[in-house]
Order: structure tokens, then sequence, then C-alpha cells
């Protein structure tokens, strides 16, 4: 940030939303959005990049010499089990009433607009919806198996492509209609006429609802109120 290297620390909570402070000059970031909320960096923002999760299998399938981090560290008493989208009476009281409080949604951000994708609702759509957030035309992508979400951009090489799963068996492959090449979660095109492109990543990640809609309560939620 400003041509140097910040490190990151646990702050606090803000609406119930895990917030951070950099060692090197005391500024309070938020996690959702990487957004300064205040100290000397207040108002800037950290860039962010698509962070898809997935199987061992799928991760060594694509790199078969990374590194494992060990988890015999001196940290051991710190970690805890992670549970999400499971209802908590503490979170219960933020965000609004539309979803409930803990349901996991896919939040995407286009050009300061929001909208949230309930798994469940990917889930029925087969792993991939074709939406228009901002003007711009989206995918939104929901891996059963690996527990991953995120968004892309439809726009490519000058043509909207429109996309669908390519296998209900394993997970999600994208497919789009107009070429018929194939894609993976990480936005890469993996054969026929359009292998050597990328799609757009779209600010986009999972969360549980109270703390999407507590932040931001401009939200519109897809397929529901």
């Amino acid at each position: 940030m400003g041509g140097r290297h910040l490190t990151f620390e646990v702050f606090g909570l803000l609406q119930g939303v895990l917030t951070m402070v950099d060692r090197e000059t005391g500024t309070m970031w938020t996690h959702l959005d990487g957004l300064a909320l205040r100290g000397p960096l207040g108002g800037t923002r950290l860039a962010m990049i698509p962070l898809p999760q997935m199987t061992w299998g799928q991760w060594k399938k694509q790199h078969p010499a990374s590194l494992v981090l060990s988890p015999n560290t001196p940290f051991q008493d710190r970690y805890r089990p992670v549970r999400i989208g499971i209802f908590q009476q503490d979170e219960a009281r933020f965000g609004d009433s539309r979803l409930p409080a803990n349901t996991l949604v896919v939040g995407v951000e286009v050009r300061g607009q929001f909208r949230a994708y309930p798994l469940e609702k990917l889930e029925e759509a087969l792993g991939v919806v074709n939406d228009t957030l901002a003007g711009e035309p989206i995918v939104v992508v929901y891996d059963r198996r690996a527990r991953t979400g995120l968004a892309y951009s439809r726009a490519v090489g000058g043509r909207v492509l429109k996309f669908s799963n390519n296998t209900l068996s394993q997970g999600v492959e994208l497919v789009d209609g107009e070429t018929g090449s194939r894609w993976d979660l990480l936005g890469h095109a993996v054969s026929d006429s359009l292998a050597t492109e990328d799609l757009k990543f779209v600010p986009s990640f999972i969360s549980e609802w109270y703390g999407w809609s507590g932040y931001h309560p401009e939200s519109t939620v897809f397929g529901g109120p």
C-alpha cells in the first residue's frame, strides 16, 4: 500500500464482523472489502484478489509441487473449529431480516452496487447464475463440493458469454454457450477457442448474511426480497 508492505493483525469486531489493524500505521481496516475505516490511511482500500476454496485433490492436480502449512506450530492452543452458517444469538443482532442471520451468500460488488446470492439459490441453479449488476454482465459460481463461491465478468474479447455447468458429478466446470470453451474455478479457459483467455474477477466472496447486510444494507438479494 503506497509502496510499502503492511503487516496485519486482529483488531476487533464491527457489527459482528472482523476488523484488522496494520502495525506500521495503526490504521483500522475491514476484512470484508479491505477498506481503511480510520487512521492515517483512512479511506484507502486494499486490492481484492480471488481466493477460491477447493479440495486438496483439486489443488494438488493444479499445483503438484505445492507446500502445505504444518499444523505443528507453537500456536496450537489458539486453533478452534470454524463454524459458519450456524445460528449464533450474538450475530443475529446485526444485518437485516430479509434472510436468516447466518444464511451463507456469495456477496458481489460491481461499481458500488452490491448483491447477495444465497448458496441455496445457487445450488438450485446447478452452481452457475448468469446475471447483470450495475450494468456489468457477470457469472456467479458456487461449487458445493469445494465450498467455494465467487463471480467473474462475462464480457470476454468484446462479447458477452453465457455460462452453464458442464458437469453435475464432479462439482462445477464452466462452459460457455458461444464458443463451447471450458473454464475452471479460477476463471482460466482450459480448452477450445478461448484457451488463452481469463475471466475478469469481480469482487466477491462467501459471507454470512448478518455481516454482508450489516456492512452493505443497500444490497439486493438474488431471487428474494
